[in-house]
């Protein structure tokens, strides 16, 4: 679908905020998800005897209702300052005559909104997981392919030993799989049922209030939870924290590519076509403009966890403003997750990588890469102090006469070549365990 710019406060949320999660937490179908909660708690009070059939049957036909102009119910929700008194007398115009006002029995705003927003996470969550496997499969596919793909690994932003890209790509892959792990019971921990009523005591609800919010929790597959949570924010806030830390990885991640496309290293490339990240006047540029998105939505990530935990200081048995907070805060943290999501999953499916240049960089510095390897050898016939002392010197010379290290090594310690087998030291022989790193990652993602 293509987006319309007036459904749009600014250009970023225009360009890649994910519709169908945006969808989830619109107001239809957030008025929706109300008349859902409502025709559940009826369908409680009919099993529990408290409603005819004939007033259920009437009851669930609402849900086939079309939403309603919301604007016309504007004025009386912003005038009471929640939704429900007008979601009520709406359906229940809706209802035959002798069939009203049996709806909500027992419950507050809160419950039903509450209830709502965690049919809306669990949906939510779910677009997120099935983004992040999408995601995870592509860096997995990029660990296997590349994990004897030699490159250089940096440190402190230079060059500091060899690596394989498949290592680094599993090093993400491995966060991914515990981020999903971690997603996975967020999600499943904040899907409550909240019925409680006016201050969590369930008065309202009489001796039937355990049966009822079972019933509820049944019909809306939502967790049915026995203590009051009016007041506690801690399961959302969690959702949002492990959101928030995804984001982290997503950012990193990005930046990281943002860092190997540049001119100067050259080693991966975001997918594109023509135009694609194109300067206005620079013909040549060819901006990494996945990254950038998803640095900006990540960091919007991050900063609206952050109103979450202040959304979360509620007093009393109720809140006083905090709760509006979060109305905004949590659906934009959960739309933006998906949405960074989704572009990272597309820039890692379509990811360039220039395997000779990766493996040239390599010997950028003359060698100089191989220092340590020179080093951990030399050290078994001098000495960790000695060989350190030797190989640094080396490096030196060979930086200042633009020299091979193995040049700058022979130079100072003729003998050298005698006393280390193999002579010279290959890059592709120092790159440790990676490949079995990145055997252990792949199993992992498939097996946690």
């Amino acid at each position: 679908m293509s987006r319309n710019m007036s459904g749009s406060s600014n250009l970023l949320d225009w360009l890649y905020r994910d519709e169908a999660a945006e969808d989830i937490f619109s107001m239809t179908c957030t008025f929706r998800a109300w008349t859902r909660v409502e025709i559940a708690l009826s369908q409680a009070h009919f099993e529990s005897g408290i409603i005819s059939e004939a007033e259920i049957s009437s009851i669930k036909k609402l849900e086939l209702l079309v939403t309603p102009d919301l604007s016309e119910l504007q004025a009386g929700i912003r005038n009471v300052g929640y939704p429900i008194i007008e979601l009520l007398s709406y359906l229940n115009k809706k209802l035959p005559e002798a069939h009203r006002g049996i709806l909500h029995l027992g419950a507050t705003t809160q419950d039903i909104m509450d209830t709502a927003l965690s049919l809306q996470i669990v949906a939510a969550g779910k677009l997120a997981l099935d983004q992040l496997a999408m995601l995870g499969d592509a860096v997995e596919n990029l660990v296997e392919k590349h994990a004897s793909t030699l490159m250089p690994g940096r440190t402190h932003a230079q060059q500091a030993v060899p690596t394989t890209f498949g290592l680094k790509c599993g090093v993400y892959l491995s966060e991914l799989t515990r981020h999903r792990d971690r997603l996975e019971r967020a999600v499943q921990e904040a899907g409550c049922v909240s019925l409680f009523g006016a201050a969590g005591t369930s008065a309202a609800m009489g001796k039937l209030e355990s049966e009822v919010r079972a019933v509820v929790a049944r019909e809306l597959s939502l967790n049915n939870v026995t203590i009051p949570w009016h007041a506690s924010r801690d399961r959302f806030i969690e959702l949002t924290n492990q959101c928030a830390n995804l984001s982290v990885t997503l950012v990193r991640l990005a930046r990281e590519i943002i860092d190997l496309s540049r001119t100067e290293i050259n080693e991966v490339f975001e997918p594109g076509g023509a135009y694609k990240g194109a300067s206005s006047t620079m013909p040549q540029k060819r901006n990494p403009v996945m990254s950038e998105a998803i640095v900006g939505i990540g960091l919007e990530v991050i900063a609206q966890a952050h109103a979450m935990h202040r959304a979360g200081e509620v007093g009393h048995e109720r809140a006083a403003g905090e709760w509006q907070l979060e109305w905004k805060a949590l659906p934009e943290v959960l739309i933006d997750t998906v949405s960074a999501l989704k572009l990272a999953a597309e820039m890692m499916q379509g990811l360039g990588v220039n395997v000779e240049v990766m493996e040239s960089n390599v010997d950028l510095q003359n060698g100089a890469i191989m220092a340590e390897a020179y080093m951990i050898e030399l050290a078994k016939k001098t000495g960790r102090e000695v060989a350190h002392s030797l190989v640094h010197e080396a490096s030196r010379l060979s930086a200042e006469k633009n020299v091979a290290l193995t040049s700058a090594l022979l130079e100072l310690r003729p003998q050298i070549k005698d006393e280390l087998s193999p002579w010279p030291i290959s890059a592709s022989d120092y790159v440790g365990n990676a490949k079995r790193v990145c055997a252990v990652a792949i199993a992992d993602w498939h097996t946690r």
